[in-house]
């Protein structure tokens, strides 16, 4: 599963029912989704490397990879879906969400300091003014501007178009409308 650092997981519970060629059908629960994959309990544990087909209430039915495995839960890797595997990301941290309202946001990627924090944002109208950037990561930013800016609006960072995600004193975290690459981030980052 990788370093406790650097795996964020994301609590969803739903019921599921496995099966792959060589076993029968068993009833599993899942536990939490992460960027390795979806953890599930069960009492019946697939060897690793096992090919399961798993149809996961609300969500949909999938093909997965056993990559983890312990007494009483197993992690599988999802390969195939029965609709595009976006839309089944999407669906299950929706629903992660719902059964979450009460939990912290949790950050996706790590956020990073940039050595040219100076930036150029645009608005949706063509008002152009200074921000400087106070941390950036794959998925947004946070910086400073001089003008209040509304959660939702459109907004270019640099060259970046984002949208406005949240507003605090002096200044608003972003959601960049594509992700960086993961060799775009970093204290370089350019904008």
């Amino acid at each position: 599963m990788g370093p406790p650092s650097t795996v964020i997981l994301t609590k969803l519970i739903l019921p599921a029912l496995c099966w792959s060629r060589h076993r029968s059908d068993f009833y599993a629960v899942t536990t939490d989704l992460s960027v390795s994959g979806l953890r599930f309990r069960s009492s019946v544990v697939p060897g690793l490397g096992e090919m399961l087909t798993c149809s996961i209430r609300y969500a949909g039915t999938l093909e997965a990879l056993v990559i983890h495995r312990n007494k009483a839960e197993f992690v599988a890797r999802v390969t195939r879906a029965d609709r595009p595997l976006p839309v089944i990301v999407r669906r299950l941290l929706d629903l992660a969400g719902e059964q979450n309202v009460d939990a912290a946001p949790q950050r996706v990627h790590p956020r990073f300091v940039p050595d040219k924090p100076d930036i150029l944002v645009t608005t949706s109208s063509g008002v152009r003014v200074p921000g400087r950037l106070i941390n950036v990561s794959a998925s947004g930013a946070a910086l400073t501007v001089d003008i209040p800016l509304e959660p939702g609006m459109r907004i270019t960072i640099g060259r970046t178009p984002a949208r406005v995600a949240r507003r605090f004193e002096d200044g608003i975290g972003a959601a960049f409308l594509e992700p960086l690459s993961r060799e775009n981030v970093g204290r370089h980052v350019s904008l």
